[in-house]
């Protein structure tokens, strides 16, 4: 960013002479002269937008914490870099430089904000700076789907010559590092992270810090991810031997699901609570749609195959009552807990959609009953 701007550095330095009373010097009146510290300007021209940047580390400092504080990421990132750039031995320094990569992250520049990262990581290592640090890099990883950096360096965060960890950061970056896995298709591994770091969440519940934590929501919410993915990868095929396998595991692996979504929800956390029941309305809907899209022998008549889906509806319908259900609970569960995500707006859609499923299938029933003779 830099290597872009043409830049021209002046300095001045102020004299005042004649210092009186009134607007010129008298006989008599002692002339002084004070001299004021240097002055430094930089003139950027960004783009074609030139500005004029008094080089104060204080004052750059004080101007890029009421940009950040305003929102102003790109001009928080500018006055920050300048501070990190200019002054490298100010104490304003390693600051400047993790705050100027903050306010490019907030901008969606992550890929530039990585260099300042590692660069106070490597100015203060061992120390929380650098932790924090740290787990911006991780993050940013996150953003980026680069999933190898994220799990680097959080392998960094948990080594164990690291004297500045607490309990609140391990849980966190075992949880991220086990996304990263399962991001990578590290699946056994990402569950092992997972769990363990529910364990330890089971072992310091008076720690005020972890109450309602998002890490640990994210692990037993991620949990579930896993199982669900498994859940949802099995398809109803013939022959009818290997199709009471698939309903076998199908049926396991939804249970695991549901168990794990439960738990989310006694978690309470706004956010990842409204996710995990718009989940569990969905095991039950795909349950459905994949037992209704089951493969069926090609020897059936068209009557039959009428008849078999008649009765397969019959048969699976409370799946889709109990979706319903769960979905009409989440909305509430929604409006209790103020959530306005899109993953309310999904409930919704969802809901309407197995209503109508459940009209319609109501409808033939009676259409069919309807065709009997009395």
């Amino acid at each position: 960013m830099r290597s872009a701007r043409r830049t021209l550095l002046f300095a001045s330095r102020l004299a005042v002479a004649g210092v009186a009373v009134g607007f010129g010097a008298c006989a008599g009146v002692q002339q002084t002269t004070v001299e004021m510290d240097p002055m430094t300007f930089q003139v950027v021209d960004q783009g074609g937008r030139i500005t004029v940047e008094e080089m104060d580390p204080a004052v750059l400092f004080r101007d890029g914490n009421r940009a950040f504080e305003a929102g102003d990421w790109a001009t928080a990132a500018r006055k920050y870099g300048l501070v990190h750039a200019q002054f490298p031995e100010s104490r304003f320094a390693i600051v400047s430089a993790y705050n100027a990569a903050l306010a490019l992250e907030h901008d969606g520049k992550c890929e530039a904000a990585l260099p300042l990262y590692r660069h106070v990581v490597a100015k203060t290592s061992g120390s929380k700076d650098a932790q924090d640090a740290l787990f911006r890099v991780a993050a940013c990883g996150e953003t980026l789907g680069r999933w190898e950096l994220t799990l680097e360096t959080c392998d960094e965060i948990l080594r164990p010559h690291n004297p500045t960890i607490g309990i609140v950061d391990r849980i966190g970056a075992r949880v991220h590092r086990g996304f990263a896995r399962q991001k990578l298709g590290q699946l056994a591994l990402a569950e092992r992270d997972f769990k363990e770091a529910l364990a330890e969440f089971q072992r310091h519940l008076d720690v005020p810090a972890l109450g309602k934590s998002p890490e640990v929501s994210l692990a037993q919410f991620q949990i579930g991810e896993l199982y669900r993915d498994l859940f949802a990868s099995i398809r109803f095929k013939l022959p009818t031997d290997r199709m009471a396998r698939d309903l076998q595991d199908k049926s396991n692996f939804f249970l695991m699901a549901q168990s794990a979504y439960l738990k989310t929800l006694r978690l309470q956390h706004a956010n990842y609570a409204v996710v995990a029941g718009y989940r569990l309305g969905a095991l039950y809907e795909v349950m459905y749609d994949d037992m209704m899209a089951a493969e069926i022998p090609p020897e059936l008549t068209r009557d039959e195959v009428e008849e078999y889906y008649e009765e397969l509806r019959s048969k699976i319908r409370p799946l889709l009552v109990r979706a319903i259900d769960i979905y009409e609970r989440n909305l509430r569960m929604g409006q209790r807990l103020g959530t306005t995500s899109d993953w309310v707006e999904r409930t919704e859609t969802n809901l309407a959609r197995l209503k109508e499923v459940l009209r319609q299938d109501s409808t033939r029933e009676a259409e069919a009953q309807l065709r009997q003779p009395n």
